[in-house]
């Protein structure tokens, strides 16, 4: 309600005015407190009621109510405060004298010195302020006009959402204007004759500016350019174009151009809907590596949660060439995979169907002879036993799988595959007497294959198999000093099979792994074609020591002997898992509370040869991180090696408390001694401003004949168009 109508009753007579100011004081003698009576015709909400609260009110000679002595004013979502308010009802007129803080709802702030404005606190005129939108970005103005209560005209302006301190005045970037204007309904900022400085020095200038004040997240304009520089495109520059339809869709439109000629155009759309998102664009660029036409990429990514539990991804990446993503910097890696997928995971069941396409970018790979087309669909269901006194759980399983090469010749460039398989598996555990885990299970499957334009194998044909497993464990625990425990296990397996002798191309898994997390499973196979079947036994042997505040250990050792080898493995060339026994296999763990993890698998052959070697360090500590991996695999022809291979991967960042920070990293190539690739970057992030500078590096090695470089830069202005400042905790000294 408007002051005017609020104080109507003490315009009827100065001295009942006088009078209920002495009522108040006498009753209050530390601090006034006055409840304005006064509403709007025909309005009778409380909430459009004024509360003044002061030292002192009383009514002058000219009739005019005067608050003095820490004055605070409340009407509907503005809150002033100030030394001294003179209120003239002739004049519908608020005289004001600081130092003045006024809210303005919880995005809005004004200090100033002194002020003139009208009875409702939303116009007037607002002498040396300050002004401080979303508690970031500050306007300092000589003088601020407040018109129809959403615009404010702001005169002889600088604005920052940088600290400005007694010792330190110059912001690190600030925008000067003679005249801003903030548009409050439209969360827009206008400047005339704006001026941006970096560090007090004028680098930019133009007579018209708008700029999304900082309450706004989506606004149609250009964003933050980005800067580059590429082997073979040179230096780059980007200027992303950002155009909102309402809130839930809106298109980026991104043009390049780089010094060696090139230019690119790149869009990306973006919609939301109640039950997920849709994301699609690409890239059309010319340039002067592959003259004859032009180059591009197109991708679509979507997710969305449908009835019944089920999800609908879909990730398709299609480029023009091999080497059109790593030129202009949109992925390095080697093969891409694009997919459809609509599955459903619930506590007891497991529903997928995908479609699936491989395209390898490595040069020298014919894509036609591989099989990148898949289409696969899965369906498990667990059933609790339970209740029916039998114990243990049932698990079905039904799938289908099928891919299909774009060769259409006779062999296995040319070969298609689809297969159809059902799966049933009873499993039970139980604790027996000294604390001995047993666990029982058994399990049949059925897999029924067709084999397309390859006359080596026959079609149609049905393979059968069936499994039991015994699995015995006998933890032992004990507790040391400082609640410190130590649990050691001895585990024995034993899994029979038999199944019927067909013969079956293996496309899905050629090279199955021996690890920690399958050498007691009854399957080490990722795929279907080469089922891990026939009898065998598991042994380990697991120790572990977990500490609450120490260092904590977990090692495993164990082998698997077979009656029989793998089908369809090279016996001049073995593999781990390829023979009647299998190499023996070293795993361990150690983690603290710290920050600190150090993880190592080896793989031994009988005459104590390496066959496989992985170690792993992470560390991150308050302000560094460290991760650093190193692999060794032995010369194997049949696994597509003809020699030794060894890499090292490291990744280190350091965050600094002057809000710097940088990282590094590369892949080094132990055996041929040369690095792989090699990247660094530098990030400043201020209050008000954030840089991010990056440079990466691909060497030329035996393996790759080509090298590139990539040079990154962005800069972004924080605390202005959503784009929210983060203080770094400095603060200014008194």
């Amino acid at each position: 309600m408007r002051i005017r109508k609020m104080m109507g009753h003490w315009a009827k007579g100065a001295a009942s005015a006088a009078c209920l100011a002495v009522l108040v004081i006498s009753a209050q003698p530390s601090q006034a407190q006055v409840q304005l009576p006064g509403q709007f015709p025909g309005q009778t909400s409380a909430r459009n009621q004024a509360m003044l609260m002061a030292d002192q009110v009383f009514v002058d000679r000219a009739q005019r109510l005067v608050a003095s002595g820490s004055v605070e004013v409340w009407h509907g979502s503005v809150r002033l405060t100030a030394s001294r308010v003179v209120y003239d009802q002739s004049r519908n007129h608020l005289t004001i004298d600081g130092p003045i803080v006024l809210h303005d709802g919880p995005d809005r702030m004004f200090l100033a010195d002194s002020a003139d404005l009208a009875d409702d606190l939303r116009t007037g005129l607002i002498r040396s302020a300050r002004v401080v939108l979303d508690q970031q970005l500050q306007i300092a103005a000589a003088s601020v006009e407040r018109a129809d209560g959403n615009l404010t005209r702001m005169n002889a302006v600088v604005a920052s959402s940088c600290p400005v301190c007694a010792q330190n005045p110059t912001p690190l970037w600030e925008i000067r204007a003679a005249r801003v204007t903030h548009d409050q309904d439209a969360q827009q900022l206008y400047f005339d004759h704006a001026q941006f400085r970096i560090a007090g020095v004028p680098v930019f200038y133009s007579p018209y500016l708008r700029l999304p004040d900082p309450t706004l997240r989506r606004s149609r304009g250009f964003l933050t350019p980005r800067f580059s520089v590429r082997s073979g495109l040179g230096f780059g520059t980007s200027l992303p174009y950002f155009l909102p339809f309402g809130q839930d869709r809106d298109l980026t439109i991104t043009p390049s151009v780089y010094t060696t000629g090139s230019y690119a155009l790149a869009l990306r759309y973006r919609q939301a809907f109640s039950n997920g998102g849709l994301e699609f664009g690409g890239q059309i660029a010319r340039d002067n590596r592959i003259s004859t036409r032009t180059r591009g990429h197109a991708y679509l990514r979507a997710l969305f949660h449908l009835h019944n539990d089920f999800s609908l991804e879909a990730d398709l990446l299609v480029p023009s060439d091999r080497r059109y993503l790593n030129t202009y910097g949109i992925t390095s890696a080697t093969r891409i995979r694009s997919h459809v997928t609509l599955e459903r995971y619930r506590r007891d069941q497991a529903v997928r169907a995908r479609l699936v396409q491989f395209h390898t970018l490595e040069p020298g790979v014919d894509n036609s002879v591989l099989p990148n087309r898949v289409a696969q669909a899965e369906w498990e269901q667990r059933i609790g036993l339970a209740p029916v006194g039998m114990g243990g759980e049932v698990r079905l399983r039904f799938g289908a799988h099928a891919h299909q090469r774009r060769a259409r010749i006779d062999g296995p460039d040319g070969r298609d595959l689809a297969r159809f398989n059902v799966a049933a598996e009873w499993r039970r555990q139980m604790i027996l007497p000294a604390g001995l885990v047993a666990t029982g299970a058994v399990q049949g499957r059925i897999d029924h294959v067709r084999v397309g334009n390859d006359s080596a194998f026959p079609d149609p044909v049905t393979r059968r198999a069936v499994q039991g497993m015994v699995d015995l464990r006998w933890p032992l625990a004990a507790t040391g000093a400082q609640g410190t425990s130590y649990v050691i296990e001895p585990i024995a397996q034993v899994i029979a099979s038999h199944r019927n002798r067909v013969n079956l191309p293996n496309e899905d898994h050629v090279m199955p792994e021996l690890d920690p997390g399958n050498l007691f499973s009854m399957t080490r196979f990722s795929g279907h074609d080469a089922p891990d079947d026939g009898t065998r036994a598991n042994l380990g042997f697991r120790w572990a020591r977990l500490s609450a505040e120490g260092l904590s250990f977990e090692a495993l050792a164990g082998r698997i002997w077979r009656r029989d080898g793998y089908d369809g493995f090279d016996p001049v060339n073995p593999q781990p898992l390829g023979q009647r026994r299998s190499n023996w296999l070293l795993a361990g763990r150690m983690w603290a509370q710290s920050g600190l993890s150090l993880s190592l698998r080896l793989l031994l052959d009988d005459a104590r040869s390496p066959t496989r070697g992985e170690a792993g360090l992470n560390w991150y500590g308050r302000a560094t991180g460290l991760s650093a991996v190193y692999v060794y695999l032995p010369a194997n022809p049949f696994e597509g090696r003809n020699r030794n291979r060894a890499e090292w991967y490291m990744n280190v960042s350091h965050q600094f408390n002057n809000g710097l920070s940088a990282r590094f990293g590369w892949e080094f190539d132990v055996t041929e001694r040369e690095f792989r690739t090699a990247r660094t970057g530098i990030e400043y992030r201020a209050d008000c401003v954030s840089v991010d500078v990056s440079l990466s590096h691909r060497f030329a090695t035996s393996t790759n004949v080509t090298r590139s470089t990539s040079f990154g830069l962005q800069v972004e202005l924080l605390g202005i168009g959503g784009a929210r400042a983060t203080p770094t905790g400095r603060a200014c000294r008194t």
